[in-house]
């Protein structure tokens, strides 16, 4: 009864106000138009359908009144409807609709009051300005035309083309760096939980010089075995008083706040939650965007209908209450392990008390007394705070950096804000440069002390990242770790592509190990002192599809972090500005009028759609190969194109010094059981996409 009243006094008064300035004519317009605001309104609470009565109010007016005008006003008004129905029917959405009748009418006031040309101009504008309105303030979806309204359409008409021209004139889809189109658009398409497969075969350079070919088993696993769809939990760090069970060997590699933009950070923290992985901190410190995640608003159309409901209610004088108000939800955030760098931000002691500490060791020094512990800026207090939350999993300590190894991590000053300032207590206006090297430690027994303290401190797995470089210091670490017993928990092995950090171009272009390299030489070396198994190794750098975490895992690595496919699944397009503070979709920048453009709670649910389907992907290897855990995987199961026609097993090309054969025995426990809501014969279910305005 309310939506017929509603509807009839619509109509009714938008017909007053067409009568008052064009008498039949425009009070025609004026009644469709605004009965049809009234319906969409109620379709925007209700989610129905109106379209038959729309189609019939239409048809019967056209064959009711008679004139030119008057049929070409019905006519007109007829075609915006048709594409409603199409509208309603696969998005419920009114949006277009009655931008559609909106249009129309400032075409027809144009027209009747003008002249043709006029009613043109007018119709454009009056379009063109509605979808203004839409892409920056309403929908969420879409960052780059949140960010640049109307402009941001181009991109899908370049896209729409971009196929045919870069086919016969631009550059193919497999030459792009550092990640290609085809595999940008693999990740999107994850993301997002669509069809990503392949037609017309592979575009790779199949038999080229170096590439790697897995090979498959002639008895796979069978999809429809219930173990095929889940995994054992890797156990890092058994030996401390809380071991962290990861569930899975894939997990979102240290990407600060600061380098990243808050809802960026957000939107990672809350989509490793649905994921079930972890998320690194990065050096930046912990901040409440990594461990609150992202705090979900109401829906558009549940705001609009409480709306409606108190205006029922203002309207019946409270007779008809408006209920509670619709209320967000609490995604929540991801575990986390803890990043550590050289500048300790968010562990360092305050100026005041570093300056006292200091102040009592140098008389404890004067007058004969060292004191037992070498002065540090670390705040072990705060530390052990942190590793009192049960969200906190870890600990890293940050030798290095794959983007740039040699140098403290930068955070130029374009992307310095105040609160960013004061959070790291860094000066406003100048580039901040993280030191390169700890003052706690300066070789492998002053580093494996310093690994034992923060072991024994939080309770809690503690481990190192490094870039490969000189071999023998991966011997020593090896040696030491044989002599001693002492071990760090996980071992992260940055490539020399790694990149999410702003770096000069020389140590990018040049310093470090390739991780495909680096990985063999260390997992090598662990073996040839008989102390593999001690710790985990965890690989990063450029690691972006399935077929990239089962290669990183059978050439020795246990896990693997990934970084930029994150931030691709967040919407990056590769712009190259991460060091600007210029991002277009407000990942990598400070700039409140990018970011804004960024909905973390669009975001987070296809970086947990990206994880899921590496998660699956990894799956579909280990069943391919004939193994059932990813821990199976060797380098036998690798070849690599050598020269033209010729191809060798990546065991005869790194073999093993043991005689293990590649096997290894990471600490397991138990496989999860059987939950037919979280998973298929295939792995974890991805999460379907609301689409949302």
């Amino acid at each position: 009864m309310f939506w017929i009243i509603f509807t009839t006094c619509s109509a009714l008064l938008g017909g007053l106000a067409g009568w008052t300035l064009g008498e039949q004519p425009a009070a025609l317009a004026f009644t469709i138009v605004g009965a049809f605001v009234a319906v969409g309104i109620r379709d925007l609470a209700r989610h129905k359908h109106a379209i038959l009565s729309l189609t019939i109010m239409v048809g019967t007016i056209a064959g009711y009144f008679g004139g030119l005008e008057v049929g070409m006003v019905a006519a007109l008004l007829a075609f915006p409807l048709q594409i409603a129905a199409a509208e309603f029917t696969q998005r419920q959405s009114p949006f277009l609709p009655l931008s559609l009748a909106l249009t129309f009418l400032a075409w027809w006031l144009g027209w009747h009051f003008y002249n043709p040309m006029y009613g043109l101009i007018f119709a454009l504008l009056t379009f063109l300005s509605q979808v203004a309105v839409h892409d920056a303030v309403i929908q969420h979806t879409h960052t780059i035309r949140r960010n640049f309204p109307l402009i941001g359409w181009f991109r899908y008409g370049f896209e729409l083309i971009g196929d045919e021209l870069r086919q016969y004139w631009f550059m193919s889809d497999i030459e792009e760096r550092p990640y290609n189109r085809v595999t940008r658009r693999y990740i999107y398409r994850s993301a997002k939980g669509i069809n990503n497969n392949l037609g017309f075969g592979t575009q790779r350079g199949y038999r080229d010089v170096g590439e790697i070919h897995m090979l498959p088993s002639m008895f796979p696993i069978s999809d429809v075995e219930r173990v095929g769809n889940r995994l054992p939990a890797l156990i890092i760090g058994p030996k401390r008083r809380t071991p962290y069970h990861c569930p899975w060997p894939i997990n979102i590699s240290g990407m600060s706040w600061g380098a990243l933009s808050e809802e960026a950070v957000q939107a990672l923290s809350s989509g490793a939650k649905l994921a079930n992985i972890h998320m690194l901190t990065g050096e930046g410190g912990l901040t409440p965007f990594h461990l609150n995640g992202v705090d979900t608003r109401p829906d558009t159309y549940e705001r609009v209908a409480y709306q409606l409901k108190r205006l029922r209610a203002i309207c019946t004088f409270g007779m008809i209450k408006a209920g509670a108000a619709p209320a967000g939800r609490v995604v929540g955030g991801g575990r986390i392990i803890q990043q550590i760098g050289p500048a300790k931000f968010g562990f360092r002691k305050s100026t005041t008390r570093a300056m006292a500490e200091k102040l009592v060791r140098s008389v404890y020094s004067a007058v004969g007394h060292n004191p037992d512990e070498p002065f540090t800026m670390l705040d072990i207090e705060k530390v052990k705070k942190t590793a009192d939350n049960p969200q906190i999993v870890g600990f890293e300590l940050k030798l290095a950096q794959g983007a740039k190894p040699g140098q403290g991590g930068k955070l130029p000053k374009e992307k310095i804000t105040p609160q960013l300032a004061e959070w790291r207590g860094i000066p406003m206006g100048e580039d901040c440069y993280s030191p390169n090297a700890w003052d706690e430690f300066h070789d492998v027994p002053s580093l494996f002390r310093f690994v034992t303290m923060m072991q024994e401190l939080t309770g809690k797995p503690v481990g190192i990242k490094i870039v490969v470089g000189n071999e023998e210091s991966i011997r020593e670490i090896a040696k030491h770790m044989k002599e001693t017993g002492e071990a760090p928990d996980f071992i992260t092995i940055d490539g020399g592509e790694g990149g999410t950090g702003a770096a000069p171009v020389a140590l990018a272009d040049r310093m470090g190990m390739p991780i495909l390299h680096a990985i063999p030489v260390v997992d090598t070396i662990l073996r040839e002192f008989g102390v593999r198994d001690e710790t985990i190794l965890i690989a990063s750098g450029q690691i972006a599809k399935g077929d990239d975490v089962a290669i990183a895992i059978a050439m020795g690595a246990d896990m693997v972090n990934i970084g930029r496919g994150n931030l691709i699944a967040e919407g990056c397009i590769m712009a190259l500005r991460c060091h600007t503070n210029q991002c277009p979709t407000g990942i990598t920048t400070q700039d409140p009028r990018l970011r804004r453009g960024l909905d973390p709670q669009d975001k987070y649910v296809k970086v947990a759609n990206y994880n899921m389907i590496l998660q699956r992907e990894l799956l579909m290897f280990l069943k391919s190969a004939g193994v059932r855990t990813p821990w199976e995987l060797t380098r036998a199961h690798l070849s690599v194109v050598t020269s033209p026609m010729v191809e060798e097993r990546m065991d005869k090309i790194h073999p093993y010094p043991d005689g293990s054969n590649g096997k290894r025995s990471p600490k397991l426990g138990e496989v999860p059981p059987d939950d037919a809501n979280q998973i298929d014969r295939f792995g974890p279910k991805l999460i379907k996409i609301e689409r949302r305005f």
